[in-house]
């Protein structure tokens, strides 16, 4: 295992043996079993690879036309090929599910920790829904004018951010609600690919034309930042549960994966509203203490890593009314990453942050 230092951040550079990646075109981090998942573009198979033991091991194969997107949702991994959705049993890797969606290069993937996945058409210019029960689908967005490629789900706004490809390069959002889109920001960067979120609402990409993973404030309101330099077309990027690793595909020549860490703190303010939230003890056991700086919170939302609603004091939410300082007992609650997200009466973000629960 080889550590380097670039930028403030750690890149490791997992080797298991001469033939281990072969181009490998995004990543994935399983949350339930703790581990990253890697398609391999070059060889169309699915690999797991172990942080403990740095060794890559076989999962899936039979993708043909990729795989390029991975995303795991309840016991399944899911993987973009071509015009179809596949997905494996998370735990044997048999495949249990292969639907055509009639669509002509599917790329970025993504679940809004339910039932649903959105999937960008990089040829087309589309985006798909995908139902991972029922196998329903349907087109939510077409016509774009550049290529879609990664996509992310942002539970908090009740849309999809996405990533788009060529110059000038525009990031999007698309509406839950009804499949409207707008231009969050159009960059200087050429070539955008993967993208993810931190838990402190940064956002981060990656970009071919500069081959770094860049960071956006969380309103794209400033210019990016290159927090990492010198990658091979990084390609669709994760996050960890605990929120301090992000993996990175380098399916250009360097043909490896690369994790970027990411400073992770005990409290968190959106830029744009001023508000500080204090999360102690924070990881938590039995009991976490929540302080913030603003009257203006109604109610609190908690998340799971995947994006979906975790439990609370009403089953979702947990009303406010006017505090500022809340004690949540845990003893019910699994172990794992949530992410803490405070609104205001008109349901815009004050305060957002990660509580992990040990």
């Amino acid at each position: 295992m080889k550590n380097t230092f670039i930028i403030a951040a750690l890149l490791t550079t997992f080797c298991a043996g001469a033939q281990s990646f072969n181009s490998p075109e995004s990543v994935e981090y399983d949350v339930a079993g703790g581990r990253w998942i890697v398609g391999q573009n070059g060889s169309g198979n699915v690999h797991i690879l172990s942080p403990a033991s740095n060794t890559l091991n076989s999962f899936a194969t039979g993708i043909p036309s990729g795989p390029h997107g991975i995303e795991v949702a309840g016991d399944t991994v899911f993987v973009c090929d071509g015009a179809r959705v596949k997905g494996f049993d998370r735990n044997t890797g048999t495949q249990v599910i292969n639907v055509n969606l009639g669509a002509t290069f599917l790329n970025g993937i993504t679940s809004d920790g339910g039932d649903n996945l959105f999937i960008t058409d990089f040829t087309a210019k589309k985006i798909y829904r995908f139902n991972r029960r029922t196998l329903a689908n349907n087109v939510m967005v077409t016509g774009l004018v550049k290529s879609p490629n990664g996509i992310y789900y942002d539970a908090a706004n009740n849309r999809c951010v996405f990533v788009n490809w060529g110059s000038n390069a525009t990031i999007m959002a698309m509406s839950l609600s009804d499949s409207s889109t707008s231009t969050l920001t159009t960059t200087t960067l050429t070539n955008i690919d993967g993208i993810t979120r931190d838990f402190s609402g940064n956002w981060y990409v990656t970009a071919w034309g500069n081959q770094s993973l860049m960071r956006f404030d969380p309103a794209f309101a400033n210019a990016p930042v290159a927090v990492m330099t010198g990658l091979s077309n990084p390609a669709d990027i994760d996050i960890n549960a605990v929120g301090d690793s992000i993996g990175i595909p380098n399916s250009g020549t360097a043909n490896n994966v690369v994790f970027y860490t990411v400073s992770v703190t005990t409290s968190a303010a959106l830029p744009d509203a001023g508000v500080h939230l204090t999360v102690f003890p924070n990881p938590a056991t039995d009991m976490v203490r929540l302080k913030w700086t603003t009257d203006k919170a109604e109610r609190l939302i908690v998340y799971t890593q995947t994006g979906s609603e975790a439990g609370s004091s009403s089953g979702k939410i947990y009303p406010l009314n006017g505090i500022c300082e809340l004690e949540i007992e845990l003893s019910a609650w699994t172990k794992g990453a949530y992410i803490l997200v405070f609104v205001n009466a008109a349901g815009g973000q004050l305060a957002t942050q990660t509580l992990l629960v040990q």
